[in-house]
């Protein structure tokens, strides 16, 4: 134990030989965590940019459906398990990052996924029918309740995403054409107060019909005839 003292002096000790450095807080060493981890995570994908929930150590299972004997089979997969964040699609992913080998637990939640929670286990469906039903074992049941309220929050955003906001419709006004005013119907084609008159030849007999009844007129027209005559007499004398 003199050993495990001894190493935890050096590890503290202030490097100008002035006894021991400041301890570090809890929270700058969880934040130099998160930041280590985002690093490791970044070197096998460098679209993840943010950390969603994680829980340092799980057992994935997978369903087995066919075979003389189905049921939960471990996946060979243990170790840390990350919800995060990318900036390309899939938006969010589900990592597990195996401890004994490259072959990780790697899955994009998708909004037609069926999370189903126990006690210490989340069970999840994914949105491809020829995948199978995995199923991630915790140690600690609430360190699954928090991967679980992640999740169910991701999968609500996913499943009603913002509405996009309608365009705004720019109303144009026709434009304006200027023409001329039509012309004016011809004076002989007038009535009373300007309005125009329709001529047929209904109304041309029943005018002249009338100026016959008028005597006045008539009386002009036989000065003019006469007058005519009397013009065409004397030229042939």
């Amino acid at each position: 134990s003199s050993g495990l003292f001894a190493q935890f002096d050096r590890l503290f000790a202030d490097p100008h030989g002035r006894g021991r450095a400041p301890v570090c807080t809890m929270a700058s060493l969880d934040n130099a965590r998160s930041k280590v981890m985002l690093e490791n995570l970044q070197q096998l994908d460098p679209h993840i940019e943010q950390i969603m929930i994680y829980s340092t150590f799980v057992v994935a299972y997978l369903l087995q459906h066919d075979g003389p004997s189905p049921g939960w089979r471990k996946a060979n997969i243990e170790g840390p398990v990350y919800v995060v964040r990318r900036n390309v699609e899939p938006r969010y992913q589900l990592l597990v990052a195996n401890q004994y080998s490259k072959n990780n637990l790697l899955d994009a939640v998708h909004p037609d996924w069926e999370l189903d929670c126990q006690d210490n286990y989340i069970f999840y469906k994914v949105e491809d029918p020829s995948k199978r039903i995995r199923g991630l074992w915790f140690h600690e049941d609430s360190e699954r309740k928090k991967v679980e309220q992640e999740l169910e929050e991701l999968l609500n955003e996913l499943r009603n995403p913002p509405k996009a906001e309608p365009e705004a419709v720019v109303t144009r006004e026709a434009p304006v054409v200027h023409t001329e005013s039509p012309a004016p119907a011809p004076a002989s084609l007038m009535g009373f107060g300007g309005q125009s008159v329709t001529v047929t030849a209904e109304n041309v007999r029943a005018a002249l019909h009338a100026l016959a009844e008028d005597k006045g007129f008539v009386r002009t027209v036989m000065e003019t005839l006469r007058k005519a005559q009397a013009q065409d007499a004397g030229r042939s004398g």
